[in-house]
């Protein structure tokens, strides 16, 4: 009867040991410096612990790309996903590393040499493994623009049987940008953005003329004068696409996609002749102005360096591009202005996630 029991409990023990020996068959190494282990096989799931690069794990099944490994929580025997994305494959009999504690430790050595190999390094930035827990985030900064723009407008017209002309060199300053957008992060790495930009930018105008003489023929009066008061102001909504790349509490992202420019100048609508007295051997030459609407289509590209500080509050420097153009109809006899907008533009702000 003893001798029964004594076997039965042999048989037994050669089955577990079997058991355990086949169950460490397949053994994974995490590759990335941190690696998310989760309690089910799903990128929302909660995570039961972070494990360091170089950590060697039993696996217990795979499915799909879902590694279902075995480990110690807090003390305690525990089971767990990582993502093959995070993971490589190595050779069976490569011994475990000791279970991963809070905060991570490196792991120890095999317990029989792999052969040499140049080991595995998470790149300096890479894309994110997972989305973000705050999807949602505004940004509200302000940029120096670099774009300047210059034109020169010459018309004719005719006075006392003889030609007037006219040359309006226009001047358009660079400008400044208040920016605020809301973007979504749709997957682990992108999303989407919508934003609205505004700017003024200056106008300077110097208007050249020769105005003939109203009883003597070749005889031209010339002169200039300067306009004041005038601006070009834009209004920039855009949708963007974006892909950001992470560096621990630092992101990169970069952007684009198309815009749609409102713009008003406000130029000279008018040039007014005023004629001096007899012999009238000068004459008086005023400049009026008035608002002008010019919308376009564009696109616009950038790139944004954020750090985030914790809280989901960040600040964010950031380098854009916008091209689109604006012709300003004025309706009588000055020509339509045509003008740049956007441009190159650089500035930072603050970003807050949600």
């Amino acid at each position: 009867m003893k001798r029964n029991i004594t076997t039965l409990l042999a048989l037994v023990l050669i089955v577990l040991v079997a058991g355990a020996f086949a169950g460490a068959a397949v053994q994974v190494k995490v590759k990335v410096q941190l690696a998310n282990v989760r309690k089910s096989a799903d990128m929302t799931a909660p995570v039961l612990i972070q494990v360091a690069q170089g950590t060697i794990l039993d696996v217990i099944a795979k499915t799909g790309d879902w590694y279902n490994v075995s480990l110690t929580v807090g003390g305690v025997p525990a089971t767990g996903f990582l993502h093959s994305s995070v993971v490589e494959e190595i050779a069976a009999g490569t011994a475990p590393a000791p279970a991963p504690k809070t905060p991570p430790v490196a792991a120890p050595q095999a317990a029989r040499p792999a052969p040499a190999r140049v080991p595995e390094r998470a790149p300096a930035y890479a894309p994110r493994e997972e989305a973000p827990a705050k999807k949602i985030f505004v940004m509200v900064g302000y940029q120096i623009g670099f774009q300047k723009d210059a034109s020169t407008l010459d018309y004719t017209e005719t006075i006392y049987q003889e030609t007037a002309s006219y040359s309006l060199a226009y001047n358009v300053a660079k400008g400044n940008t208040i920016d605020a957008a809301v973007g979504y992060y749709v997957g682990p790495s992108w999303g989407v953005k919508v934003g609205a930009s505004l700017t003024s930018r200056d106008v300077a105008d110097t208007t050249s003329f020769s105005i003939p003489h109203p009883l003597w023929m070749n005889t031209p009066r010339t002169g200039s004068l300067t306009g004041s008061g005038m601006a070009v102001k834009e209004t920039d909504l855009y949708l963007d696409l974006f892909y950001s790349f992470n560096a621990g509490p630092a992101t990169v992202d970069i952007y684009g996609g198309p815009c749609y420019v409102l713009s008003t100048g406000t130029i000279a609508s008018a040039i007014t002749i005023t004629e001096s007295a007899y012999p009238y051997s000068t004459v008086s030459v005023s400049q009026t102005s008035a608002d002008f609407k010019g919308n376009a289509f564009g696109f616009n590209a950038g790139a944004s360096l954020g750090y985030q500080f914790g809280g989901g509050v960040g600040i964010f420097l950031d380098a854009r591009y916008l091209s689109a153009k604006a012709t300003y109809t004025t309706g009588g006899s000055i020509p339509d202005l045509s003008v740049t907008l956007g441009g190159f533009r650089a500035g930072g702000g603050l970003k807050v996630a949600f």
